[in-house]
């Protein structure tokens, strides 16, 4: 069997090379695009059109406009840290993952008193996820390092999702939850939307599968009907049976996302118990595969204002004033 020549290598090692400077080089550029212009950027890359930000329609376009124009309250539940207190207080902390502490770094102390599993999560962005199922098989040091890595990440770069700027960076260290098979559980994502003229919301339903293996995605009716959302390359296309908790999800899903035109409630269904995993305003970043443009724009119909847009009343051209003219 033949090796590798010298100048394989070399030309394998001058690629790795290129590629790490031409992306250097685009972040360099990119870093000076304001948000607006960089969001529709990266949609013409996805969708080859730009999207319409200054007249928003479609499920896709209405979500890249709350990434650079978000209301300020999405900061504090994007905070997987400071989510937590609005969940205990909107519907019960039997609803949140067991938190075995949080921290900014990682010490010995915390690292020998954390349990044998466990999840090492970033609270300031989507993607700090470690599940550890055997604590022996990092070092202090090795999760420290990973840690550090994390909190050092700017995720609103990133992401340009700007209502992830303001969050404090921390490290959370929860329960590992694992199904009757020894796997990390679906997630079970609720799409609420809310309309000025309807009380209850409509939802709809992703379940996501083998999300660390074989990645998949399904939708669901509250009544528990496969529906059509996403390109189908993306699905599997078989019902899978109606979780035994479906109804009390639907109803901690509603609750949580009261007061929003939309919202996403990621919970966790598993052993007979509802977990809430996290809300989310902005999913997939405005960049969803939807099966056609028609199924966009039908998901686009559903987010509707709740409330109108304030207007100051003008200032009138004398003012009355109060008191006396003084000499």
């Amino acid at each position: 069997m033949s090796g590798t020549s010298s100048d394989d290598r070399g030309r394998t090692t001058l690629g790795v090379l290129s590629g790490a400077l031409a992306r250097k080089a685009r972040r360099s550029v990119t870093s000076r695009v304001n948000d607006k212009l960089y969001i529709s950027l990266v949609y013409r890359r996805e969708f080859g059109r730009f999207p319409n930000l200054n007249n928003p329609q479609t499920f896709n376009e209405k979500i890249c406009c709350r990434r650079f124009d978000p209301e300020p309250v999405y900061t504090i539940l994007s905070d997987k840290h400071a989510v937590r207190d609005y969940v205990a207080a909107t519907v019960g902390d039997e609803y949140l993952i067991p938190c075995h502490g949080h921290t900014t770094e990682l010490t010995p102390e915390l690292y020998q008193a954390l349990p044998e599993s466990f999840v090492m999560k970033g609270n300031h962005g989507s993607g700090f996820n470690l599940l550890v199922r055997d604590k022996h098989t990092y070092s202090c040091q090795q999760l420290a390092g990973i840690g550090r890595h994390w909190l050092a990440a700017d995720y609103y770069l990133v992401s340009r999702e700007s209502h992830y700027r303001r969050i404090q960076p921390r490290l959370l260290f929860e329960k590992l939850l694992l199904d009757e098979y020894d796997r990390p559980p679906m997630d079970f994502k609720f799409y609420c939307f809310r309309r000025p003229d309807r009380r209850d919301p409509e939802i709809y339903i992703e379940v996501v599968q083998d999300r660390f293996t074989d990645f998949a995605v399904d939708y669901y009716d509250v009544d528990w009907n496969l529906v059509e959302v996403v390109q189908e390359k993306f699905t599997t296309g078989r019902r899978l049976p109606k979780p035994e908790k479906l109804d009390e999800a639907i109803e901690v899903a509603k609750r949580l996302s009261e007061g929003f035109d939309f919202a996403r409630v990621d919970l966790y269904l598993t052993a007979g118990h509802v977990y809430f995993g996290e809300i989310t305003f902005t999913p997939t970043g405005g960049l969803k595969n939807f099966r056609t443009p028609a199924h966009d724009r039908w998901w686009g119909q559903l987010m509707q204002p709740l409330r109108k847009p304030f207007t100051p009343m003008p200032y009138p051209e004398t003012v009355d004033m109060p008191w006396p003219d003084i000499e």
